[in-house]
C-alpha cells in the first residue's frame, strides 16, 4: 500500500507542485490549506505530515500541540522561519524534523523517505523471517542459525528495503534514500543479490 501524506500550507502553488512530485514518486497526497481542512484530512490516518508554520489564524506550531498527543505519525515543518531558536520551538511543538524554505524536492524526499523507513522498522521490531533467519531492524542485525552474520550499511539497506517488501514487484529501480541514489534493477545487480541474501 502507498504511503499517505498529508500536506498543509497556505500557498496553493507550493501544495500543487509537492503534491504533484510525491505523487509521481508513488505516494498518496492529501492537501489542506488551513488547519480547519486540515482536521478533516487527518481522518485519512496519514503515514506522514508536511506541515506549514506560518498558518492564517491557528499557526503550524499550536496547530501541531493541540494534534500531538493524538497523533503519532513523523511531522515534519515546512517554514522559512530560519533561526536556531525557530528550530527549536518546532522540535518542542512535537514536530520530528524542520525543513527551511525555500527547499529542494530531492532533499525534501530524502527526508520523507528517511522518517517513513524509521517508523516502518519501529512497527516491525525485530522480525523473524523463517525458522532460521532472523533480523533485527532497530540493531542492524542479521542472525542465521542464531549466529550473527556480517553486513556492510549498504548490504543491509538492501535485506531491509527487500523484507519489508516482500511479495511486492520491484520493477526497474527501488530508491535508496540512504545513500540518496537509485539502484537500478539491471543485471549486475541481479547477480548480486542472491550473493548478499
Amino acid at each position: 500500500m502507498a504511503p499517505k501524506i498529508l500536506l498543509i500550507d497556505d500557498e496553493e502553488s507550493i501544495c500543487s507542485l509537492v503534491r504533484l512530485h510525491f505523487q509521481t514518486e508513488g505516494y498518496v497526497v492529501y492537501t489542506a490549506l488551513d488547519t480547519e481542512e486540515a482536521v478533516r484530512a487527518l481522518s485519512h490516518n496519514p503515514d506522514l505530515i508536511l506541515l506549514d508554520i506560518n498558518m492564517p489564524e491557528t499557526d503550524g506550531l499550536e496547530f501541531c500541540r493541540s494534534i500531538r498527543n493524538h497523533i503519532d505519525c513523523p511531522i515534519l515543518f515546512l517554514t522559512s522561519r530560519v533561526t536556531e531558536q525557530d528550530k527549536i520551538t518546532g522540535l518542542q511543538a512535537g514536530g520530528d524534523d524542520y525543513i527551511t524554505k525555500p527547499f529542494s524536492l530531492a532533499e525534501l524526499t530524502a527526508r520523507v523517505e528517511a522518517h517513513l523507513r524509521r517508523e516502518s522498522r519501529a512497527r516491525h521490531g525485530s522480525m523473524k523471517m523463517s525458522g532460521e533467519l532472523f533480523i533485527d531492524y532497530a540493531g542492524r542485525c542479521v542472525y542465521c542459525k542464531e549466529q550473527a552474520v556480517p553486513f556492510s550499511k549498504k548490504e543491509f539497506d538492501i535485506i531491509e528495503f527487500l523484507s519489508l517488501h516482500a511479495g511486492q514487484v520491484i520493477a526497474g529501480a527501488y530508491s535508496d534514500a540512504v545513500h540518496g541514489r537509485s539502484i537500478q534493477d539491471n543485471g549486475k545487480h541481479r547477480g548480486q543479490l542472491p550473493a548478499v541474501l
